[in-house]
């Protein structure tokens, strides 16, 4: 390599003084990012996905091809403003210009403005590639994570500054950009022989297949970036002769290439007892053996049935087929993400018993990689806590970033993750790239609300366009949401509802659907018949404590969810208030409390544990009584004797009950008035929800002010009350299908308008306009897979693009840690946003006023707080 070519650098390092302490040459840089993209080409689900988005087989001379324009991927570097960066600004020589980028540089590169700079590189031969050439060169130059689609003319006379030689005062020529393009052009053509050849089929112009590559060419900057995996270039190293070496290394180091993961599991083909505790398939789990199935699955079925090791047989299905790479299991909290972590983690450690892939925890500030938990650096990195010299350091790479936590072999997080994949948010086609090659199973998809529904059809396509396979899993989903998804299979725009009430009752339950339709499955032979109630206490919680303790006095296991956090409180309070026995209720290393999503990241994990401990599959003898919200009805394994909750719309009561009798127990073990699960739902005064039209409630009805309770479809809510007051008694699983289409169906709610007059349909009017805005913004914020790559608008910068819509929470951190009341410190504390103080600065911190026994009060801009065993509270002004 020309000594004018390594007088450009790739990438730097400084000391602690600022020095540049190791020099990696841009040339250099860019065949290791050429190497990593090529060795990632050779994994079989990226090669799947390039391929189905291409609409056709790629030759060995597509991938040369692809290769030179990811190694075009820093050609902007070689500009003399960017090059400029070698100095200390402090420093900063006259002569050279000032300090400039590289993306928009780029692209004016290719402009009349530097036209006979770009002619150093082999256009002319480049450019016979095919239309699609000059979007996939965008697209690799946008590797940072933002689309660079347009450059203004005032930016071109300034980019085209930065790509002057820069001459010395005594008339030599420092650097010249000049010269180092003349030696990316040589040794393009030399490195990629192939690509330059004759003929060959044009690149491929799918959308999505340009979308893709992007992805590819970020991860692949990624890669070649680490200077663990890429170690700088020593002097006099011929870079090409390594570079395929250390890409080999990487990418099999991180976990991207995992044939020997997948001939190991070939070689032991376990069963799936031998995977699941020695336990056999429930029905739907032995249907996910099912190698006819379509690339997007739904399984529906009751609480309980096993849909978690349902969703793991599938995937190893399909990686034993080769079908994937990876897996993403996506859920809707952290909670229930950490829940199935634990269960994967088993699963996969019996799957590979020795040397199993990594399973990430992916959950930003929860990370975890094989029960590793990293310390965070300065400058973004991390430090696990083993030998920091230990090449396992590496297989944890993926968990090292949020942003690269799909790179992972196998990995559970929130669907946040994966949604971000869908949303115009800084790299997000490297989240896309990464999730093409894993089954997506995505968990409790009923709990959408409408903007996350459209992002997630939004991602759903892409992600099957590109050959990647989903699993939804559901215990209750609706036939209009059904209808819907499987039409992204089949593509076929599914009407809104394809069924009437009747006929969509009447399909199966529990079901398997694919592209090819809707299959029974027997439920998992357990079957238990419901005695539900209607009591109008939701606004009594001293009535409601009442219930409770009456209950426990026999002995029994209450659990009791209330909608909102401070419905939850009042029957604590109450509860303690009337004297009950502090043994009986739920309690963290002694101190009584209850479970709600107001608690810091460093008690949530006790709570959990605590809560499955008492009221779980191996709970103890005696009675106790578990008050919470929303966080116990989804992933915890609770098993109660009797569940009081505040009325919901069906298919979250559903879930709820899902907590009530779930384990066999002999007669012995359950108190006698509660053998047979019983179930009492909390109404308003008089079981009359019509108040709440005007003045929401208990999380229940529409927010005046615009958005809503929890609940704000009342009309969903009646249909369940209606439903409750109908029948005495349910069976489950039986009933479920029918239950939430009387419940939810478009049929029945129009009925409830009809029947309730102009205050019910003016609440349907506002609740579709709400859903319709609320689409609206979903399909605004999405990324443009449908447009080639340099058509799509620019990624907003000012605006906050969101998984979730709503005003974000904030996280406050104690520094030092505080004691906190259940023993563990208080680091870390989510505040919703409607508890934070308008116009607070967003890097504002918590003060701290007073702490006293694992009570912390604090201050947060004008407001003030209390974290205690309730949890955080807003305290009222004196």
């Amino acid at each position: 390599m020309s000594v004018v070519s390594r007088n450009a650098f790739g990438k730097l390092q400084r000391d602690d003084a600022g020095a540049i302490a190791g020099w990696h040459p841009l040339i250099d840089h860019m065949i290791d990012v050429a190497a990593c993209f090529q060795q990632l080409c050779r994994c079989h689900a990226i090669e799947r996905g390039l391929e189905n988005a291409a609409g056709r087989r790629l030759q060995a001379t597509d991938v040369a091809r692809l290769s030179v324009l990811a190694f075009l991927h820093d050609v902007g570097k070689a500009n003399s403003g960017f090059q400029a960066k070698r100095w200390d600004p402090a420093k900063h020589p006259p002569e050279w210009p000032p300090r400039a980028g590289h993306g928009g540089e780029a692209l004016v590169l290719f402009t009349e403005t530097c036209e006979s700079l770009a002619e150093r590189l082999p256009v002319d031969a480049i450019e016979r590639w095919g239309e699609a050439t000059w979007s996939l060169l965008i697209a690799s130059i946008s590797h940072h994570g933002r689309p660079i689609v347009e450059v203004s003319p005032l930016s071109n006379r300034q980019h085209a500054v930065a790509w002057k030689a820069v001459i010395g005062t005594d008339g030599r020529t420092l650097y010249d950009p000049a010269a180092v393009l003349d030696s990316i052009g040589a040794q393009a053509t030399v490195l990629f022989p192939e690509a330059f050849v004759q003929g060959g089929e044009p690149l491929p112009e799918s959308p999505a297949f340009g979308h893709l590559f992007a992805g590819l060419v970020q991860l692949a900057d990624w890669l070649g970036s680490d200077s663990d995996l890429f170690p700088y270039s020593k002097d006099g190293e011929q870079r090409s002769e390594n570079a395929a070496r250390h890409a080999a290394e990487a990418v099999a180091a991180v976990g991207l290439d995992v044939d020997a993961w997948r001939e190991r599991a070939a070689e032991l083909s376990p069963a799936f007892a031998e995977i699941f505790g020695g336990n056999p398939p429930y029905p739907v789990q032995a249907a996910m053996g099912d190698p006819a199935l379509g690339p997007l699955v739904i399984l529906e079925s009751e609480t309980g049935s096993g849909k978690t090791e349902a969703a793991l047989w599938r995937y190893v299905q399909l990686f034993q087929s080769g079908q994937v790479d990876s897996l993403f299991f996506a859920l809707p909290t952290r909670v229930s993400a950490s829940q199935v972590y634990g269960r994967v983690q088993k699963a996969v450690k019996r799957l590979w018993p020795d040397a199993a892939p990594v399973v990430v925890r992916a959950l930003p500030g929860y990370t975890a990689a094989d029960g590793h938990e990293p310390k965070a650096l300065p400058n973004f990195e991390v430090q696990w806590p083993d030998d920091p010299d230990d090449k396992a350091a590496q297989h944890r790479w993926a968990a090292e970033s949020p942003k690269r936590f799909l790179a992972a072999p196998i990995a559970v997080g929130t669907i946040d993750q994966a949604l971000f994949s869908a949303l115009q948010v800084p790299h997000a086609h490297l989240r896309h790239a990464l999730l093409t090659r894993s089954l997506l199973v995505v968990d409790e998809v009923h709990a959408s609300d409408p903007y996350m529904t459209v992002l997630l059809e939004r991602l759903l396509k892409a992600h099957l366009r590109c050959g990647g396979h989903a699993l939804l899993l559901s215990a209750t989903l609706g036939s209009s949401a059904r209808d819907r998804y499987l039409g992204l299979s089949s593509g076929l725009a599914a009407p809104s509802c394809t069924t009437d009430f009747d006929a969509a009752s009447a399909v199966a339950y529990p079901a398997v659907s694919d592209f090819s339709g809707i299959k029974a499955v027997p439920s998992p032979g357990r079957s238990k018949k419901v005695e539900w109630s209607l009591h109008d206490s939701m606004d009594d919680p001293a009535r409601i404590a009442r219930l409770a303790l009456d209950a426990a006095r026999e002995g029994a296991k209450v659990l009791v969810i209330r909608n909102t956090v401070p419905g939850a409180v009042a029957v604590l309070k109450a509860l303690e208030e009337s004297g009950a026995d502090p043994a009986s209720l739920f309690n963290v290393n002694g101190v009584v409390t209850l479970h709600h999503g107001r608690f810091s990241r460093d008690d949530r994990p006790l709570l959990d544990a605590a809560v499955e401990t008492q009221l779980g599959k191996e709970r103890p003898p005696g009675p106790c009584i578990a008050i919470g919200t929303q966080t116990l009805e989804q992933s915890l394994d609770l098993d109660a004797d009797l569940l009081i909750t505040d009325l919901c719309p069906m298919d979250v009561l559903l879930q709820r009950i899902g907590r009530l009798h779930r384990h066999s127990r002999e007669d012995d073990q359950r108190p006698s008035s509660f053998r047979k699960p019983q179930a009492w739902i909390l109404t308003p005064a008089g079981h009359e929800l019509e108040p709440l039209l005007n003045r929401p409630s208990h999380g229940l009805g529409p927010s005046p002010n615009g958005g809503g309770g929890i609940y704000p479809d009342l009309r969903a809510v009646e249909a369940t009350r209606r439903l409750i007051g109908a029948h005495l008694t349910v069976t489950i699983p039986a009933d479920n299908r029918y239950l939430v289409e009387a419940a939810t169906h478009p049929d029945r709610l129009r009925a409830i308008e009809q029947e309730g007059g102009e205050a019910w349909e003016r609440l349907a009017q506002r609740v579709e306009g709400e859903d319709w805005a609320q689409k609206t913004v979903g399909h605004q914020s999405a990324l443009e897979l449908d447009k080639p790559f340099d058509e799509q608008q620019p990624f907003p910068k000012e605006v906050g693009i969101a998984t979730r819509l709503g005003a974000k929470d904030r996280l406050l951190r104690f520094d030092p840690a505080i004691p906190g009341p259940f023993g563990a410190p208080l680091r870390a504390l989510p505040v919703r946003s409607f508890l934070v103080p308008s116009g607070v600065d967003p890097d504002a911190e918590p003060t701290v006023v007073a702490h006293d026994n694992g009570t912390t009060e604090f201050t947060l801009g004008t407001y003030r707080y209390r974290y205690s065993r309730l949890g955080l509270e807003r305290l009222k002004d004196d």
